[in-house]
């Protein structure tokens, strides 16, 4: 380093003493080889020296940049530019010293004749570093200097392009000066765009793209310049270009001379016409470069028309403004000018509607995009203007979205989807006021979904958007382009592919409209009219898919999911508190349910309980969301393969309206649909609002529907619920008959859960269950009547196959044990028994039992169903253990008298665990009536009452029953001595007391009855009648109701206890003779019977009614007697 700066001090001698130009360039030499190793890492000490000598070394090096040899020249300029550069050195040296060497350097590039040495002074002032105030000082000079060397006179190109370096140093300090005097340095570099020769243009447009900054837009002054160049060289020469085949460099070239015109240009549109038809040309050509360069050039005119109301002094970024108009440039003043705004637009537009309508290369189209977002990034707060909605917006998004997403225009696709989903979204995002909030960044600074690009000549730029909210009035455009995306989804002309792209496009665009909706809603300052122009514009459009659903035959399966998936995106971004208002009502103008088939009218359809929707009724919008939904999903169940998937999505959006809406309401309507409409799938759409409730009850976290509504609304919509699958099978449609009769096997599961899960929750809630069963039992009743019908004499005749019957006893049968256990649960529970006396009131089980006691008879003969009788059977024996009160015990037997005879009349069992059920269940009913509570009398009446059991179990095939019967005979009726003994009792009777396995008590017997085999009935006597008063008070009304069925069912006349025969008065000498035949009469002495004989002429005299009452016969008479009687 000492070496170095021994060099220093001997080169300072050379320089300044008169030495040979010889030494004089060793001297530079060695200068500039110190200079180089002052730049190494290690060379810092050099630069020190250097510094320290840097006036000195500035005072000799600038009398020799002026020296007539080139070479000498030339190695001073280097020297110096050094020093001049380095900012450790160049801020040593003083303010004398630095306007020496500026006026130096001007005076050597304006009169030098050496080429180099000019070169190397443009060089120094374009890598110069002297401060701002330095250069400030000396601009005039500085920019005269340049200007020369732009249009040197060597026609060096090298000088200009130095010069075009030292222009861009002076636009970056001074831009304030370079701008207003634009247009003495501007033109000298815009002239060179329309140049043959190719190294000009482009160092020419490289210099342009760093300065654009400073003068787009132009200043007045230098647009005046532009258009008198234009017209006088410039315009001819781009022209000449375009002969000459150089298309693409007359488009870069037009494009900046648009840009240096701005505004001034629209000042003379015969100026303006003339120089759009260069771009005219372009815009129409083959080459797909000629068209990207025009499009790009497009930018220039855009740039022209709209200008930002307040320009960034840097770059192309614009500061945020709250102002919601749009700027139109017309000279150096901003007007709003809706008419002038309009035609720009129109004219902007018409290019880039043209292209994008074309077939063309895609990188056309895309590079169209481009210039389209760009005229979006234009307009800055007015992008949500009508006219920018009307003109910029709608044009290219229908012609991008009416292509579709095939393989060529995914991108295009997808670039416009992102767009305008950040546009739907804007609206919520500065619904509270705050363009600068979080959520604002993360929703509007979305990344695309775009895929890679297919051709390398795409590229995208992305410009900057000031997304501003929309007005409510324009929500129809966002729906419009939402149902041409839709559109897509729904054109069976494409591929599956791009009918899924369709419709994930159309789900995202709808659910971030609705999100906008929702916030509007949200807001305060927002009036009811346009709360309800939200909510027609949105149920309006998926009125109007679902209007189109029901209308096509020939839709592709996948479609209406698609439909589906909108309605769910409704129900979950909506608020329940909108969707369930009763404020917010709208009208069913839907076309959609005319094109459903009706069901046949069937028993529930008139009945309360049940809202059947009709046309135009007045509705929530979740009324009016859940019809479109089960319209689409019947139209779908009846195309689908796979009608699970269907089912599966209907259950969670009705599981989600469940919970988040009026239940009550919800369920009212889906049942209500089910009622009125045909669905191909009916049950599994049954399925799917069952699993629904029940789950919803079983989340104890939601309020019991129970509780909701007036007059037990929710009670009914239940049990009709439940219903359903009984009331869809009574309907006679017999081309699907089968197959509802097949699917309900399927919805047994779903039955048996919901049901238990409402008895479950009416417990919880203090209600009786036993309401809700029976009125449930009732309603199964009667479709059970629909579903048979019935001969003139009273025979149920079975409407289908024995296949069909199984599966609807199966089904019947699987629900009366569901409803019978749930029976048994509760009694257990409650652990109530009437041991004390206490409790006298008699349960409320007649209709369900008679629910049970009809499918035993509907399944009598059935033997593919026996296991699943055996197992009714045995739960109706646990419901029999239970019971306690006569009254229940009694009603008990009543209602399954008939079946049970049924039942015991079988000769044999193909499920031997039914014949085992049903001996057990006889003897459980035997062993209840032994132990009833108030204990029950068996005297005459209550043998009437069981007359025809005890008929066919005296005297069973099975052993058991048998068995059970003659030993409950002999504990009960056998140790009676006061009985009438029914009619059809006699035979058996008779025979198992000849048998001697029954005990007829040793009494008058009193046979009831019509006279048979020459028995003769009598008046009963006196002291019987009184005997039996209590029992008939209490029995008289049942057993005349079972005797009516049992006679019927055994095919005798109806015996009546209150009705008594008239007989005519024997006379003494008859009643004499009638002891006689009884064996009563005795000789004359008293001693013994005498035998006398009498005639039938001795009964014949009188007509009167024996008052005498008939003593008790002896058990030999008695026998005598029942021999006689056939």
């Amino acid at each position: 380093m000492a070496n170095c700066s021994e060099k220093l001090e001997e080169i300072k001698k050379i320089l300044s003493s008169f030495s040979s130009d010889t030494q004089k360039s060793h001297a530079y030499s060695t200068l500039l080889s110190i200079q180089e190793l002052a730049t190494a890492p290690n060379g810092s000490s050099l630069i020190h020296s250097l510094s320290d000598s840097a006036n000195v070394f500035v005072s000799l090096i600038v009398a020799d940049i002026v020296d007539g040899d080139e070479e000498i020249a030339a190695q001073a300029l280097k020297c110096l530019g050094f020093m001049i550069y380095h900012p450790s050195i160049v801020s040593m040296i003083t303010g004398d010293n630095a306007d020496i060497i500026i006026d130096t350097l001007v005076k050597v590039i304006t009169t030098t004749r050496i080429k180099s040495v000019c070169n190397l002074g443009v060089w120094c002032i374009s890598i110069q570093q002297f401060s701002v105030a330095i250069l400030d000082a000396h601009f005039h000079s500085l920019l005269r200097s340049i200007v020369y060397a732009l249009d040197n006179p060597f026609g060096s190109l090298s000088i200009t392009f130095e010069a075009m370096q030292a222009v861009v140093k002076l636009a970056t300090l001074l831009g304030e000066k370079m701008r207003d005097m634009s247009n003495s340095w501007a033109p000298p570099i815009y002239r060179r765009l329309v140049s043959v020769d190719k190294r000009e243009r482009e160092i020419t447009d490289r210099c342009l793209l760093k300065i654009r900054f400073l003068i787009c837009p132009a200043p007045v002054t230098l647009s005046k310049t532009v258009i008198v160049d234009l017209r006088k060289k410039l315009l001819p020469a781009m022209k000449e270009l375009l002969n000459l085949g150089m298309k693409i460099q007359t488009m870069q070239a037009w494009g900046w001379f648009i840009h240096f015109l701005g505004p001034y240009a629209m000042k003379s549109k015969n100026f303006v016409n003339e120089m759009l038809k260069l771009p005219e040309q372009a815009f129409s050509d083959f080459d797909p470069q000629v068209q990207i360069s025009a499009l790009v050039a497009w930018e220039a005119m855009i740039d022209a028309l709209v200008l930002l109301p307040v320009q960034a002094s840097q770059g192309d970024a614009v500061p945020m403004t709250g102002k919601r108009h749009m700027t139109i440039s017309a000279g150096d003043n901003c007007q709003t000018d809706a008419d002038g705004f309009l035609k720009r637009l129109k004219l902007i537009m018409t290019p880039l509607k043209g292209i994008m309508s074309s077939k063309g290369d895609l990188s056309v189209h895309v590079a169209c995009l481009n210039t389209w977002s760009y005229l979006l990034h234009k307009l800055d707060t007015s992008i949500s203007s009508d006219l920018a909605i009307k003109y910029v917006w709608e044009p290219i998004l229908e012609l991008v979205f009416q292509v579709g997403p095939d393989n060529r225009s995914l991108w295009l696709w997808n670039i416009c989807l992102d767009l305008l989903d950040s546009f739907t979204l804007a609206r919520n995002v500065y619904t509270n006021d705050d363009p600068n909030n979080q959520e604002s960044s993360k929703l509007l600074e979305k990344s695309s979904v775009v895929g890679p690009l297919e051709s390398s000549k795409c590229s995208w730029k992305h410009h900057a958007m000031k997304w501003s909210p929309w007005d409510l009035k324009q929500l129809e455009f966002f729906i419009k382009m939402i149902d041409i995306v839709n559109n897509q989804a729904s054109n069976i002309a494409v591929s599956i592919e791009c009918r899924r792209l369709a419709q994930s496009a159309a789900l995202k665009l709808f659910r971030s409209l609705l999100r906008a909706v929702q916030a509007v809603v949200k807001c305060i300052s927002v009036t009811y009219d346009d709360i309800m122009l939200c909510l027609n514009s949105v149920f309006g459009f998926l009125k109007k898919l679902c209007d189109e659903v029901n209308s096509e035959d020939g839709n592709a399966y996948d479609i209406p999911h698609a439909y589906l998936q909108l309605l769910e995106v409704a129900a979950e971004e909506i608020e329940p508190a909108v969707l369930e208002s009763p404020l917010y009502k709208m009208a069913l103008d839907l076309k959609c349910l005319d094109k459903l088939e009706q069901l046949g009218k069937i028993r529930s359809s008139s009945a309360p309980g049940i809202w059947l929707i009709s046309y135009m009724d007045v509705v929530s919008p979740i009324v009016c969301l859940s019809v479109l939904y089960f319209s689409v999903a019947v139209k779908i169940t009846s195309k689908a393969a796979d009608i699970t998937s269907i089912t599966d999505r209907m259950y969670r959006h009705v599981k989600l309206s469940l919970c988040s809406c009026d239940t009550l309401e919800i369920l009212n309507v889906f049942v209500g649909l089910l009622y009125k409409y045909e669905a191909f799938d009916c049950l599994g759409i049954w399925r799917t609002l069952a699993n629904g409730l029940k789950d919803y009850i079983n989340d104890r976290n939601h309020p019991s529907p129970f509780k909701m509504g007036t007059d037990n609304h929710g009670y009914s919509v239940a049990w009709h619920l439940l219903a359903y699958p009984f009331a869809i099978c009574s309907c006679h449609q017999r081309h699907r008959q089968r197959q509802r009769l097949l699917q309900l096997q399927d919805c047994i599961e779903e039955w048996k859960l919901l049901y238990v899960s409402v008895n479950h929750d009416l417990q919880l809630e203090c209600s009786p269950p036993e309401n809700f069963s029976e009125d449930l039992s009732a309603v199964l009743n009667g479709y059970l009547n629909d579903i048979t019908i019935m001969d003139e004499s009273g025979v149920e005749l079975h409407q289908r196959d024995k296949n069909q019957d199984t599966d609807m006893l199966s089904f019947i049968g699987k629900v009366v044990v569901c409803v019978l256990e749930q029976y048994n649960s509760r009694l257990c529970s409650r652990q109530s028994t009437v041991s004390d006396g206490n409790n006298r009131t008699s349960r409320n089980i007649k209709s369900s039992l008679k629910f049970a006691s009809r499918f035993l008879k509907l399944a009598f003969e059935n033997e593919e169903i026996q296991t699943l009788t055996a197992r009714i059977i045995s739960t109706l024996i646990q419901f029999l253990d239970s019971l306690h009160l006569k009254e229940d015990i009694v009603a008990f037997i009543e209602i399954l008298a008939s079946p049970l005879l049924e039942w015991l009349s079988l000769v044999e069992f193909k499920d031997k665990n039914a014949s085992g059920q049903l001996q057990l269940i006889w003897t459980k009913v035997l062993k209840s009536l032994m132990r009833s509570r108030p204990p029950i009398e068996f005297d005459s009446s209550f043998l009437k009452f069981q007359a025809s059991l005890l008929e066919k179990t005296l005297d069973h095939r099975n052993f058991n029953i048998s068995e059970d019967t003659i030993n409950f005979w002999n504990s009960t009726y056998g140790e009676i001595l006061h009985l009438e003994y029914p009619q059809n009792l006699l035979p058996v009777l008779d025979k198992l007391s000849r048998n001697k396995k029954i005990k007829i008590s040793k009494t008058n017997l009193a046979i009831d009855g019509k006279n048979c085999a020459g028995v003769t009935s009598t008046s009963r006597p006196q002291r019987y009648t009184n005997t039996m008063t209590t029992t008939l008070n209490s029995c008289s009304k049942r057993v005349e109701l079972l005797g009516d069925a049992m006679n019927d069912l055994q095919g005798i006349n109806k015996v009546h206890l209150s009705s008594k025969r008239k007989r005519p008065e024997l006379t003494e000498h008859q009643k004499e003779v009638r002891r006689a035949q009884q064996g009563r009469v005795r000789d004359c002495s008293g001693h013994g019977p005498g035998i006398r004989t009498y005639t039938m002429v001795d009964f014949s005299q009188t007509n009167e009614e024996s008052q005498e009452s008939q003593e008790i016969r002896d058990a030999d008479s008695i026998l005598e007697m029942l021999r006689k009687v056939p």
